[in-house]
């Protein structure tokens, strides 16, 4: 009898220190959702290194740990796209009970997850934006000849604008060139120092665009070439692309082609004006900007190329086009690659 209540006395004690030992499991709370931010300064040609990326959190239930990059390479290349895998771990009196709906991140996307040594720890893959996405910084860029701007290709660029300064004060408005030259013989108006700004335009989306690189060296015009280039070119500086900042064209009571201080427009009978877009006038096609105002130079339509003459703005066919690049356009005006 002594020793049955013994053995009972022995199960009671176990089965306390079991209970006791799983009020912390139960006391635990759920951590049913996930927010982490992701920030990185991945650039192409530079190391693969988890130096240049930041996981964090705002949460108090838990903290990022160890963040590695899956990509096995040694430096990022132009089609490359970063993966992470990020370590989550709970804070004390916490435990993860979370799915794929309810993980949030921002600055990449989340791929999948596992359990880490415990219900304390979640392991993460997330996929960060593409590189295709950067466009690089021209790093060299002179002149050819007395009119040829001429400057180095860079990463992930499909075309380049330009602007041109005289004397140091900005000339003309933007231009895009389809290579890594640009004729500016016909702005080249007056006699002086001529520099110019160059930066690429990214090849899957346009409105992605690099950082200005001024040119190295100027290039001096005197005023026997300044006005062989009047007699070719005519005295007007042909427009470009416009700034998102510059205003609309002024209204007007007439219809067809008018003129403010900011460029040529088309005024149409109903009183309308064609914007980020072509229209045929008197047979022949020009384009017009997302303000309205006429636009020279190259312009990139649905994938193609067009060249529109930079004094009259007409569209170019089966022909050479005048930027000094050799560059020839077919009959449709769409440059011959």
């Amino acid at each position: 009898m002594g020793r049955m209540k013994k053995i009972a006395g022995l199960l009671s004690l176990t089965a306390l220190l079991t209970i006791a030992m799983s009020v912390p499991a139960f006391a635990a709370k759920k951590i049913k959702e996930v927010s982490i931010s992701v920030s990185d300064e991945f650039k192409i040609g530079e190391d693969c290194s988890t130096e240049d990326v930041e996981v964090t959190s705002k949460s108090k239930k838990y903290t990022v740990g160890d963040v590695e990059i899956l990509n096995e390479i040694n430096e990022w290349g132009p089609s490359d796209v970063p993966e992470l895998e990020v370590t989550l771990n709970a804070e004390d009196g916490y435990y993860f009970s979370i799915s794929a709906a309810t993980i949030n991140v921002k600055g990449g996307t989340y791929v999948s997850g596992r359990k880490g040594d415990s219900n304390y720890s979640v392991i993460l893959k997330l996929r960060l934006p593409a590189l295709t996405n950067q466009v690089g910084t021209v790093e060299e860029a002179g002149w050819s000849s007395k009119n040829v701007a001429s400057w180095k290709e860079t990463y992930n660029a499909g075309s380049y604008e330009v602007t041109l300064y005289h004397d140091g004060k900005k000339y003309g408005t933007i231009q895009s060139a389809v290579g890594t030259t640009f004729d500016f013989a016909p702005f080249m108006k007056k006699a002086g120092t001529y520099t110019y700004k160059v930066r690429g335009v990214n090849t899957a989306d346009s409105k992605i665009k690099g950082d200005w690189f001024e040119s190295q060296s100027g290039s001096y015009i005197d005023e026997a070439t300044a006005e062989s280039y009047r007699t070719q070119y005519g005295s007007a500086i042909p427009t470009g692309i416009t700034e998102p900042d510059q205003q609309i064209p002024q209204s007007s009571n007439g219809t067809g082609w008018q003129k403010d201080n900011k460029g040529w427009w088309y005024r149409n009978a109903d009183g309308t004006y064609p914007t980020n877009n072509w229209q045929q006038v008197n047979g022949k096609w020009y384009y017009f900007d997302s303000v309205g105002y006429m636009v020279t130079g190259w312009i990139e339509w649905n994938g193609k190329y067009y060249y529109c003459r930079p004094v009259d703005g007409d569209m170019l066919v089966d022909t050479v086009v005048p930027d000094g690049s050799g560059r020839r356009v077919d009959s449709t005006g769409a440059w011959i690659q």
